[in-house]
């Protein structure tokens, strides 16, 4: 079901370490709720047309409207890397691969031109994946084009049976694949395959992860390729899954048409043998490696899976997340203890196989203290089992799932598309329900308030058995870093299990947000922009708020308020502080309420507002279910009017900082991205990575001054919001809380431009970084445009076309690299420092080469220009790209913040169709004469130390 596998807290945007994103009790449920029986089984969504061809090929079918214009297509098989033969390791994904090179339908090459041309891209929208029990091939295609969706079903048809598997293009294939594991090697892929034995416990699992074998890919056969291709792709093994804006007949016609003559080729394969066995046992395993940069543990408790098919089930999947939040609770307020032996830690529940769940407690630690974090995770279970939660700590839990069940309902008819597909392929890869958000709905009226805190202590003894409990700890390997053994983890669980326990106390506020609400000022002026649906106030403070109701979601307003200056007005020596400001006013608190407090004290309420301070902007941002507005508001005023100032939060901050950052100069990726910053910025202060001396050194006054500094003066400040409010009903809240907001009127502030400069030259630069044979690079030219809509618009095309030609020839035509980037990035208002970013993962051996043939390609564009094509294909994107974010609210938000900053006319936003369609491959070229300069350029390559010593 559509909330079955996400963690409440993710799943509501709340965050452990942002207090101020916090969630709120939602309105009364009124809906009638039916009565429902433990034994009733959960019934399968009536909205689905769903149904089973001749040939056992399952399909899925609904209607959705979300995004518009849209259908989205899956091809489900069951099968993956655990159905391979010792020789075909790494084969069912190679053959997810192969499916995008040539078929019975489409030529090589052709798969990805073809839907390009209409918008459908290749990484968003045309894509696939391997696990290892399923492959999925995934199409989002248009359905106001005439054919492409019934095209778009040919070939997911084609990829069910109709593979051509030409041994030349496999070949060709070889090498994206080897790039694309090579790009997965580093310090994680070590601890992974030290770790994987352990948590599978040595199955099948253990050997057959999904990106394969080097030697076996660059070595195999095609007859074994075409041997499981043969052998797994079946129709009984099959699911088509359609859900888009397109009428259900229509479509299911189309999937009987395009699937209905699909046939198995051989006999069927013997049943996968891929258990995980339990035991009674405690595995321990240390992983080290020069390369990670923080320590952890984790405890995680297998144990079989349990059925997901009747209300019963569903009440104990439900009375788990309520565990899981309370105590996850627990950790996050042990955590800001200044005696907190943690950095994080939390609790999740999850599956490793179809047969094998689980329970794990995790915690990030300080070098040095896996055993101490460890300590406080045995702790803390046993606290769980012994005393159970206190009646306050569950009433929270009961409110902020009860308002992600209401915020779920209230967006039925505005669902994503994806939402829906996801549901599907869990069905008929796991057999999950999916009963519809109006059944769950109901359901969780009658189940949640009848959840007893003696039935969640009954969840705890059996959800932390120690049964089939295995330990993982990691740490970096480096002198000075005591590196515990396994026996010495295995003593550090012995002794924690001894430890004397008390009850928890729950302690919470019970004072209001807001003692005294502000008095509402005055509206002075008010005008409409029609055409874009907007309102715009401006109150006495000098505040001018921007206002558009839409009905994009049905439950959900965001806004900003925002103001020029940012920490470009800081003196480059305390740019730290500055920089750091708001995060450390995010885990102060506001409104003389300690983070912990506020969040208890909102438990439940569908709102947030989190301050930010950027290069050249400060300001307040939010959320709110539309019941929730003015909450948001309150948090707004209180976060601009009386930040936190807290003591015990700047040594927390102190205390992460240092521990994220002891051990940066040990990971390639950070070092490589250091210099490629320091390069391209001509070593300006901004770029500058933090220290940890400098931690040691930061100022509290300071920061607090300069936040306090950023937010003194509302008059400086304009309000955007958007979403799902009446206009008559906001404004006296926004007059209230934002027209309020202090105000010394005056000139406006301004951003300071502080110098940030790209090369005048060429600059190459190599990082000798990193264990494996794996290098990273980047390409950068000077391209500083104004924010001038139509110059932005066909850059945006310009580097489309080059990413699609760089990827055409690098991955495709000589399979050297996974995958290449290139886009513009600038720090606008500021100038002086931007560039078109190129950037690609290869074999070190071929970097100098490659770079090579990037120069080239941009010199044949600026001599020769693109192809009318290529032009078309990224037209055709942007055009699609744009019709889908007019239906967003964050969109419209950033469009009208970025319009009002570069003094734009608003209107613009309506008008971008015009300036795509004004896009030519002629302007397109002098684009890349212009802001791809031969003689202002930068190069900056990571390779791996090794590759020096030999």
């Amino acid at each position: 079901m559509i909330f079955r596998k996400v963690s409440l807290a993710f799943a509501l945007g709340a965050s452990l370490s942002v207090p101020r994103i916090v969630i709120a009790q939602a309105a009364s449920m009124q809906t009638p709720a039916p009565s429902f029986s433990p034994d009733e089984v959960i019934p399968f969504d009536s909205a689905v047309t769903k149904g089973t061809l001749p040939n056992a090929l399952q399909y899925y079918v609904r209607k959705n409207a979300r995004p518009a214009n849209r259908v989205l297509l899956r091809l489900v098989v069951k099968t993956g890397s655990l159905d391979e033969a010792d020789d075909q390791r790494g084969l069912a994904h190679m053959l997810e691969h192969m499916a995008f090179n040539g078929s019975e339908h489409f030529k090589p090459g052709e798969l990805v031109s073809y839907f390009e041309s209409f918008g459908a891209k290749l990484g968003p929208h045309v894509n696939a994946y391997t696990s290892f029990a399923e492959t999925v091939y995934m199409l989002e295609l248009p359905t106001d084009r005439e054919g492409v969706v019934e095209r778009g079903l040919q070939a997911l048809a084609d990829f069910g049976g109709g593979l051509a598997l030409d041994p030349k293009e496999i070949d060709k294939e070889r090498g994206v694949v080897i790039e694309e594991w090579r790009g997965g090697l580093g310090a994680g892929s070590r601890i992974r395959d030290k770790q994987i034995p352990l948590l599978y416990n040595k199955s099948r699992y253990a050997e057959r992860l999904p990106i394969g074998k080097p030697e076996v890919l660059r070595t195999f056969k095609p007859e074994r390729l075409r041997a499981f291709y043969d052998a797994f792709y079946r129709p009984d093994r099959m699911a088509v899954v359609a859900v888009g804006d397109m009428d259900p007949a229509t479509l299911e016609a189309a999937i009987r048409a395009a699937f209905g003559t699909l046939a198995a080729r051989g006999q069927a394969p013997a049943a996968r043998e891929a258990a995980v066995p339990l035991t009674h046992d405690t595995l321990v395993g240390v992983a080290t490696d020069p390369e990670v940069t923080q320590s952890s543990v984790e405890v995680i408790r297998k144990r079989p899976r349990d059925s997901e098919q009747r209300v019963s089930d569903y009440r104990r999947d439900l009375v788990e997340r309520l565990f899981d939040q309370m105590l996850n609770d627990r950790f996050e307020e042990i955590g800001r203890r200044p005696e907190a032996t943690f950095l994080d830690a939390g609790a999740s529940g999850g599956a490793i196989s179809p047969d094998v769940a689980t329970f794990t407690l995790g915690a990030a630690v300080q070098d040095g203290h896996i055993p101490d974090g460890l300590t406080s995770l045995v702790v803390e279970s046993r606290r769980a089992l012994q005393f159970g939660f206190n009646a306050s700590e569950l009433d929270r839990a009961r409110k902020w799932m009860m308002a992600f069940y209401e915020r779920a309902y209230n967006e039925r008819d505005k669902t994503e598309s994806g939402s829906f597909a996801q549901e599907y392929l869990n069905h008929f890869l796991e057999g999950e329900p999916s009963p519809g958000i109006t059944y769950e709905y109901r359901l969780v009226q009658q189940l949640m308030p009848r959840v007893t805190g003696e039935e969640v202590s009954g969840l705890v003894r059996r959800l932390l058995d120690a049964d089939s409990r295995v330990v993982l700890a990691v740490t970096p390997q480096k002198p000075g870093v005591t590196v515990p053994t396994d026996q010495q983890l295995r003593d550090t669980i012995a002794s924690a299990e001894k430890v004397a326990v008390t009850p928890w106390t729950d302690t919470a506020t019970t004072a209001p947000l807001m003692a005294t609400k502000p008095e509402a000022a005055a509206v002075t002026s008010r005008r409409e922009i029609a055409e874009l649906g907007v309102t715009v106030v401006r109150l006495a403070n000098g505040v001018e708020a921007w206002l558009k109701p839409t009905d994009f979601k049905n439950d959900q307003v965001v806004f900003a308020l925002s103001g020029e200056g940012g920490t470009s007005l800081a003196p480059p020596e305390d740019y730290p502080e500055a920089s750091l400001a708001s995060v450390y006013t995010n885990l102060s608190g506001a409104g003389g309420h300690k983070a912990l407090e506020l969040q208890k004290l909102l438990a439940g309420k569908l709102a947030s507002a989190s301050p930010s301070v950027g290069l050249s902007t400060q300001g307040v941002s939010g959320s709110a279910s539309p019941a929730e507005l003015e909450t948001a508001l309150q948090l707004l005023y209180e976060e601009f009017t009386a930040p936190g100032d807290d003591p015990d939060a700047f040594a927390l901050l102190k205390k992460q900082l240092d521990a994220a950052l002891v051990n940066r100069d040990q990971s390639p990726q950070a070092v490589f991205g250091e210099k490629v910053a320091a390069i391209n910025s001509s070593n300006h202060y901004t770029s500058k990575p933090l220290t940890v001396a400098r931690v040691d050194a930061l100022d509290r006054a300071k920061m607090t001054a300069f936040y306090r500094a950023c937010f003194s003066n509302a008059s400086d400040f304009t309000f955007f919001m958007v979403g799902a409010f009446k206009i008559d009903d906001a404004v006296p809240l926004i007059a209230r809380y934002v027209g309020s907001l202090p105000s010394t009127g005056g000139a406006a502030s301004h951003f300071k431009d502080v110098g940030r400069k790209f090369p005048s030259e060429v600059v190459k630069a190599r990082v000798e970084k990193g264990r494996e044979p794996r290098s990273q690079t980047v390409i950068s030219f000077f391209a500083d445009p104004p924010p001038d809509p139509m110059e932005q618009e066909r850059i945006g095309a310009a580097t489309d076309v080059l990413e699609t030609a760089l990827r055409d020839m690098l991955r495709e035509d000589l399979g050297q690299t996974y995958t290449v980037s290139v886009g513009l990035q600038q720090s606008l208002p500021q100038r002086g420092d931007g560039r078109i970013v190129i950037s690609f993962g290869s074999a070190p051996e071929n970097v100098d080469s490659m770079v090579q043939r990037v120069l080239g390609e941009v010199k044949r564009l600026q001599t020769d220009g693109p192809s009318e094509t290529l032009v078309a294909r990224a037209k055709e994107a942007a055009l699609r790209a744009y019709e889908t974010s007019l239906k967003q609210n964050g969109y419209w938000l950033g469009r009208l913040q970025s319009t009002h900053m570069y003094a734009q006319d608003p209107l613009l936003i309506l008008r971008r169709k015009d300036r795509i369609e004004a896009v030519t491959a002629g302007n397109v070229k002098d684009i890349f004469v212009k802001y791809f300069p031969t003689e202002r350029y930068t190069v900056v390559t990571l390779v791996p130390e090794k590759t020096q010593q030999e």
